[in-house]
């Protein structure tokens, strides 16, 4: 009985521990820079590359992976494959993937791109790249983790191979840590 409860005890101080108390390793073996201060993130609203709004406040409650990309940009491409490969894997979680590009051409560059890719990400527009200024990125690609409480906790600046098994693990650990009902309610693309 005795040791029943400590077990029970240990799982449920386990369950609050704070957001970044087991992260922060995990995000230094996928090489990202854990962001110990959980600055608020700022709020804004794109238009996803279907017209429809997205507002970042309204996705409080989820985990966001927040990148910053473009067409023209190599490292961008390169690590798009295995990006699309994770929002797969997660989609129906509450692992959220939102990725702006900033080309300057606008959404027709950005759907060729994404069309002739067969990607699914969901992909937010900012061609004058205001976003950037926001989220004070001087270099793409570049990648934000923002926990439920839309405070910012982890930053990777470069390309990375984001199917990776110490991603995976990051990810399940984070949902683990955070879990609550729920499943993505951002538009599929069919």
């Amino acid at each position: 009985m005795g040791k029943k409860l400590i077990f029970l005890i240990a799982i449920l101080l386990a369950l609050n521990l704070p957001a970044n108390a087991d992260e922060s390793g995990l995000f230094s073996k996928i090489g990202a820079k854990p962001i110990k201060d959980h600055k608020k993130t700022p709020n804004f609203c794109l238009e996803e590359l279907n017209g429809e709004k997205v507002q970042l406040a309204a996705l409080k409650g989820k985990i966001i992976f927040l990148n910053f990309w473009a067409t023209w940009c190599g490292p961008c491409r390169e690590e798009m494959p295995s990006m699309e490969a994770l929002y797969q894997h997660y989609k129906e979680t509450d692992f959220l993937f939102l990725t702006i590009s900033i080309d300057c051409g606008g959404r027709e560059p950005v759907r060729k791109f994404i069309e002739r890719h067969r990607y699914r990400i969901p992909i937010l527009l900012d061609p004058a790249g205001r976003t950037l200024e926001l989220f004070e990125i001087s270099r793409i690609p570049a990648t934000l983790i923002i926990d439920r409480n839309g405070r910012r906790i982890g930053r990777v600046i470069g390309p990375r191979d984001w199917s990776s098994p110490e991603v995976f693990s990051l990810v399940d650990q984070m949902l683990m840590l955070h879990d609550r009902p729920g499943v993505v309610s951002l538009s599929r693309r069919g």
